[in-house]
């Protein structure tokens, strides 16, 4: 099987498993980064006590990480801080304070994984490691601390769907509207652990904040990974030569379970409306819907991408009368440059509410939660019910240009229309 042309999830998770692998394949696999935010990592070391384990048995990069509910919102979010910090201290493991960012920004951001790496993180959209060519899997508490003693785990080589790119993105259209478009297609279980691999021609026009934007909602379709071919771009930004990127990208003739194309040049923007991610629409059909809160920003869409473009869209304007706008970088370096930039100053001048990095009101913790009957219009990454707030709010989903909009009318609007 050594010769078996490979997919990009066939080949990292046979790397880590230091054995020829593929689709369908059980392996136990050793990741090369693991990762615990203050929400989970809490958990884990408890669990880790339970089963009686006195020492980490993982020789890998494990790294603890602030970014849930920082600062925190009560006394039992900042003991959950000093759980992690004081374990990383006393036991020589890597720590990263709350305000650095929201754990996968900073982890693509510091360099900490690289393309053809295997990562496992405490949450779910782990998978935003794919934009740079990184196999992120979100596991659950048992998992991950299943990995902090034994060194390992099993894995089931997942099947593969190929998601072929092709055009160029227009105007007030983004990464985003390509992961909406593609769950449109997929809908909530259509890669139901599988690996989404992004191919095709309009990759090399994407930056990576508008491919971390996609990777992040793959998880949304069902997908244990959801990675992007990694080109020059990628190889540039971390010093890596081509021919080393040739090795993590999927071979030529790999078998691929199902292929979905999408059109970039026709595309325009899209909604995802309640109560989930992919009950997907064009943005025309939506136009009028009042929206009481707009909220840009976290892990899907807190790149500096994304807050140029509210910029632009709130530059010399003023946030509509009673509407909330909270605007969350995805990182201190992120709103470092935003101040650099001016777009703070933009933000505020606009009536916007600026938060630290942190996962907020996107899960719901804390800084713009959403009360009884409200309705908000978001460039994350989810809209269950009752996954901002009351569970009698509701949350639309949309990109960074049509979310600013929002604020400013008060209603939803198409920016390719009305702006």
């Amino acid at each position: 099987m050594s010769d078996h042309p490979k997919t990009m999830a066939e080949k990292i998770l046979g790397r880590a498993a230091g054995r020829s692998s593929i689709a369908g394949d059980y392996v136990w696999a050793v990741p090369d980064v693991v990762y615990l935010n203050d929400l989970m990592g809490p958990v884990a070391l408890s669990v880790i006590r339970r089963m009686g384990i006195a020492k980490i048995n993982y020789g890998g990069k494990l790294i603890f990480i602030v970014d849930h509910i920082y600062p925190p919102k009560d006394v039992p979010s900042a003991n959950n801080v000093n759980i992690i910090r004081e374990y990383a201290e006393e036991n020589g493991f890597a720590f990263i304070q709350g305000g650095e960012g929201i754990e996968h920004t900073v982890l693509i951001e510091k360099k900490l994984v690289r393309p053809g790496d295997l990562a496992v993180g405490t949450d779910s959209h782990t998978v935003t490691l794919g934009a740079v060519g990184c196999m992120g899997v979100g596991m659950g508490i048992t998992d991950v601390s299943a990995i902090m003693a034994l060194g390992k785990n099993w894995f089931l080589v997942p099947e593969s769907i190929m998601i072929d790119l092709k055009g160029r993105l227009r105007k007030y259209v983004s990464g985003k509207d390509i992961i909406l478009n593609v769950l449109k297609i997929l809908r909530e279980d259509g890669a139901n652990y599988m690996s989404m691999e992004f191919h095709g021609e309009a990759i090399g026009h994407l930056s990576i904040d508008q491919r971390m934007a996609i990777a992040n909602m793959t998880v949304e379709a069902g997908a244990k990974a959801g990675m992007i071919e990694p080109d020059k771009l990628v190889g540039r930004f971390f010093d890596i030569d081509e021919e080393d990127l040739r090795d993590v990208r999927s071979d030529e003739g790999a078998h691929f379970a199902q292929r979905v194309d999408v059109d970039l040049d026709s595309l325009g923007p899209q909604i995802a409306i309640p109560y989930s991610p992919a009950n997907v629409h064009d943005v025309k059909k939506y136009v009028g819907v009042r929206v009481d809160q707009v909220y840009i920003g976290n892990c899907a869409n807190g790149t500096i991408t994304d807050l140029r473009e509210a910029a632009e869209i709130l530059r010399n304007r003023t946030v509509a009368k009673n509407v909330k706008l909270i605007i969350v970088p995805g990182s201190r370096n992120v709103y470092k440059q935003a101040l650099n930039e001016g777009l703070i100053d933009i933000f505020l001048d606009a009536g916007a509410v600026i938060s630290p990095p942190n996962c907020g009101a996107c899960a719901g913790l804390h800084m713009g939660v959403l009360g009884d009957g409200e309705t908000a219009i978001s460039n994350t990454n989810r809209n269950f019910k009752g996954r901002m707030g009351s569970s009698e709010s509701r949350v639309y989903l949309a990109n960074t240009y049509v979310a600013a909009a929002a604020a400013l009318d008060g209603r939803i609007i198409d920016p390719e229309v009305s702006l």
